[in-house]
């Protein structure tokens, strides 16, 4: 729990990583280029004192201290990215979460992993997965290796996801992974420009190995791990023929302004885990605002993407943050209640997640959210 206001406000954290990438289970090259992408954009957003292999493979250790312990976590979301093709074990599999959730009860939710690209045959034995492990939501990402493209308009997949909702897991996450993209807004278009879709760049490590012409893995240029795109005519007709059920971007998936547009539909949440770590900056008070504007305090997610960045920090600078003076009157006002559903009220009610509510404290210094 954080104090919000004087009170204490559950927390509970959207995006949560298990992975595994340390060079036992990389499958070179692919497997080490990406692991190299991760390491690095982990020390350039939350590097200060991490040992690297504490970021390579997280451990029951580290997720007690860096998320439940110093991080205020009451509850996480752990998000599944398997990438079967660039590591042996797997990077972060369902099997591996429902390990540390028996050793950890009543700390997690678990979400399912679906590659639309495998397929209708690439879906079976999802449902009975979904009752087994208690599935509350399902990742829709690639399986083998990152491709850049999720398709969205085959048919079988509304199936697909209508079954899973029936059987508990009615939350659907698109665009919401491990990414080393830069600030979503860096490249953003100008106020009045036509909208342009632009499709992640696949890195040159992710397309298939060809004999003869894989060069070694530090010598190629460095490239942005970004999640999967996807085509917004095709989410939304998916949105449109889905009303139970209820899709969690991610905040860099689309260009801010497109994914504003998306607010419309009733059943499209944020996770604000790609924007988080410049709290500091102009372009995270525009980026903000905006999506605080369309969406409204109650469907936006507190999520840190853990183990990219450790969430203590971010929950310190969101409850504490305030627009600056110019942009006050131009977005909705970001107080205590604002924050308290945001860092843990929206995801509780979205997971079904039991929380105590929040709890009067004693009357000592606390943050206290404000425009």
């Amino acid at each position: 729990m954080y104090t919000v206001g004087g009170r204490l406000v559950p927390v509970v954290d959207a995006q949560v990583h298990i992975w595994d990438a340390s060079p036992h289970n990389q499958a070179a090259p692919a497997g080490e280029s990406y692991a190299i992408h991760l390491l690095r954009r982990h020390r350039e957003l939350d590097g200060a004192g991490v040992p690297p292999h504490e970021v390579e493979r997280v451990s029951e250790r580290s997720l007690n201290r860096d998320v439940f312990g110093d991080g205020y976590v009451d509850r996480a979301v752990l998000q599944p990215v398997v990438l079967g093709e660039l590591f042996v074990l797997g990077f972060s599999p369902l099997e591996w979460h429902a390990e540390m959730a028996g050793w950890m009860p009543d700390r997690f939710v678990l979400s399912g992993e679906l590659d639309p690209g495998g397929g209708q045959p690439g879906a079976r034995g999802l449902t009975p997965r979904v009752r087994r492990f208690d599935l509350r939501g399902i990742t829709l990402c690639e399986r083998g290796r990152p491709a850049g493209r999720l398709a969205l308009g085959d048919p079988w997949l509304r199936t697909v996801l209508a079954r899973c909702a029936a059987a508990g897991a009615d939350v659907v996450h698109i665009g919401v992974g491990p990414s080393t993209r830069q600030a979503p807004w860096r490249h953003a278009e100008p106020p009045g420009a036509p909208v342009r879709v632009r499709p992640p760049v696949v890195p040159r490590w992710a397309e298939p190995v060809r004999a003869g012409a894989a060069r070694p893995v530090r010598a190629s240029a460095e490239a942005r791990v970004a999640p999967p795109g996807f085509d917004t005519g095709e989410f939304c007709e998916l949105a449109a023929a889905l009303p139970q059920v209820r899709f969690v971007l991610g905040a860099g998936c689309l260009p801010t302004r497109r994914l504003c547009e998306l607010a419309v539909m009733p059943n499209v949440h944020v996770v604000l885990s790609e924007i988080l770590p410049w709290t500091g900056s102009q372009g995270f008070a525009h980026a903000f605002g905006a999506l605080l504007a369309a969406f409204g305090a109650g469907r936006l997610l507190f999520g840190s993407g853990y183990p990219m960045v450790r969430p203590g920090r971010l929950v310190r600078e969101l409850a504490a943050y305030r627009f600056p003076g110019e942009l006050v009157a131009r977005f909705p006002r970001w107080d205590a209640a604002a924050v308290a559903a945001v860092l843990g009220g929206n995801a509780a009610r979205l997971y079904r997640i039991p929380l105590p509510t929040a709890l009067p404290t004693a009357p000592v210094p606390s943050v206290a959210a404000g425009a």
